[in-house]
This record gives C-alpha cells, sequence and structure tokens, in this order.
C-alpha cells in the first residue's frame, strides 16, 4: 500500500535528481572504458546521423526540384519535394540495418527522432501557445519533420521486425567439450 500524501518540495527535487543520475547513468563508461549500455549510446548518435542525413535531402530536393515544379501549386510542389527527400532519406538511414549485426540500431535511431520530434512539438506549444505563431510553426513542422521521421520509422520497424531474432538461450556446453580440438 502506497502513501497517498502530497510530495514536499525536497521529495520531488530528491526524485527528479535520481531519476535523471539514472538516465546519464547509461552514457557513463565502466571501469574497463566501455559504456554502460552501448545500445543507447549508437542509437543516439545514430539518430544525430540520420538528422543530418534527412536535412541534406531535403536542401538537395528543394535545390534541384523547385524550379521543375514550379508549374504544379506550391502544395502540390511541397508534397513532391517532402515526399521525395524523406524516401531518399529514409533509403539512406536504413540502408546500414543491412550491415548492422545488431538489428536493433537502425529502429533505435528512428525512435530517437521519434522522442525529438515529439519534444519539439510540445515544446513550442507551450512556447507559443494555441495561436496563429503555433499554426505556422505547425506547417513547418508537418513539411519537415513529419514526413521523414513517420516514414523512417515505419521502414526500420518494418526491417527491424523481419530481421531480428531474439537470442535463444543455449544448454550449457558440457564439461568433455572443452578439451576436445575442433579444427
Amino acid at each position: 500500500m502506497t502513501d497517498k500524501r502530497p510530495l514536499s518540495q525536497r521529495e520531488k527535487e530528491e526524485r527528479r535528481a535520481k531519476r535523471a543520475d539514472s538516465f546519464w547513468e547509461a552514457f557513463r563508461f565502466t571501469e574497463n572504458g566501455k559504456p554502460k549500455s552501448s545500445l543507447i549510446l549508437y542509437t543516439f548518435s545514430l539518430s544525430i546521423l540520420f538528422i543530418l542525413v534527412y536535412i541534406l535531402c531535403y536542401e538537395g530536393a528543394i535545390r534541384l526540384l523547385t524550379e521543375p515544379l514550379s508549374a504544379l501549386p506550391a502544395w502540390a510542389s511541397n508534397l513532391v519535394i517532402a515526399l521525395l527527400s524523406s524516401a531518399a532519406g529514409c533509403a539512406l538511414c536504413c540502408l546500414p540495418h543491412r550491415f548492422f549485426g545488431d538489428k536493433r540500431l537502425v529502429f533505435g535511431g528512428h525512435l530517437w527522432l521519434c522522442g525529438y520530434a515529439a519534444a519539439v512539438l510540445v515544446t513550442m506549444l507551450i512556447l507559443l501557445g494555441p495561436t496563429e505563431g503555433f499554426q505556422s510553426f505547425l506547417v513547418f513542422f508537418c513539411w519537415f519533420v513529419l514526413p521523414p521521421t513517420a516514414l523512417g520509422t515505419l521502414i526500420s520497424a518494418l526491417l527491424f521486425k523481419r530481421d531480428h531474432q531474439r537470442k535463444t538461450e543455449q544448454a550449457p556446453e558440457p564439461e568433455w567439450k572443452k578439451y576436445v580440438d575442433r579444427r
């Protein structure tokens, strides 16, 4: 049974500090110099790389496709650019999945992107409130953040589901096999 009394300011600060310490503990190194949680570190690093890839794909698509698509209405031109650059970025970002032994990495990197997108959206809602400025930001968000994040996460989730196999627990090796030459 838990105590339902309200927490004091000191208790709230202690809980917040404990949560922060447990989060940052995953990024610290062991005595041997290895990261404690390499999955978190690798997926975080991949997410930063993915952001750069998607930005470069958008920049290239805008440079290359703006003039040829100028005959279309603005929304159609933006839609073509958003979809093509998101598809190109997704293809580039999901390509390493084929070469990584740990099939969780690319999907994990895209999950970080979803977290960043949600954090940015909530932060902008708090800062701007439901005003015209937030509506303008939402237009930007829907053209430049939502398509690559959604497409990349969807494709990487499908790749992860297809390729990831849980490690089955193997029976311990008999003692006599340790001494047999297996060349």
